[in-house]
């Protein structure tokens, strides 16, 4: 017969820590002129990018000069928006949008949580206005999406994508007897419960 000896609650929580996916080793040796054909869906980690191709010292884009995940509505089949989807929720996520157009354009960032922001980034010759960091800060968040205004003959690219993903809140119940036995319910945004049990 099981006893609840002793019994007790400890409310953890794990400590997430931020992720940057900077395209470099993806991107190494890409070249930099671009393709028209996307690397998508490209998965890295818990994040999945789709619409864009890999490129590393883009022609044309002198704001950044590393590994970037682009795309242009010129030729090929690149898209717009370019779209990033999560394995896990995430939160406080930020990342570089790059104007690759010969104008300045608008760009907007959106979540899945309804939030967005945008700014007008300047053409390319402009190396202090072209590029901007995006930040969107909601919890929860699983999909992201990078668009620009232009529809038609859009070029841009992304870079430094950073979020950290939500923290999973555990509450565990140790009960003792003739078996040792762990009891735990896990939430993130819906109850997900797990049993366990060791026999001595």
């Amino acid at each position: 017969m099981l006893r609840l000896i002793p019994l007790f609650a400890l409310l953890s929580m794990a400590h997430a820590r931020a992720s940057t996916i900077d395209f470099e080793s993806q991107a190494a040796g890409r070249g930099g002129a671009l393709t028209g054909i996307p690397d998508s869906p490209l998965v890295i980690g818990i994040a999945t990018f789709t619409g864009g191709e890999l490129r590393h010292a883009e022609i044309g884009l002198p704001a950044d000069q590393t590994g970037v995940y682009a795309t242009e509505g010129l030729f090929g089949s690149d898209g717009n928006p370019l779209i990033i989807t999560f394995s896990m929720p995430v939160t406080s996520l930020s990342l570089l949008v790059l104007n690759g157009e010969a104008a300045n354009q608008t760009y907007t960032l959106f979540n899945n949580l309804g939030d967005s922001v945008h700014a007008q980034l300047a053409l390319p010759g402009s190396l202090q206005n072209s590029a901007a960091t995006f930040s969107l800060s909601g919890r929860g968040i699983t999909a992201v999406s990078v668009q620009s205004a232009n529809n038609d003959f859009w070029n841009f690219a992304i870079d430094n994508v950073t979020f950290t993903p939500v923290p999973e809140e555990s509450t565990c119940l140790l009960l003792a007897g003739g078996a040792g036995f762990l009891a735990c319910a896990s939430r993130r945004r819906r109850s997900n419960h797990c049993v366990r049990g060791a026999s001595q």
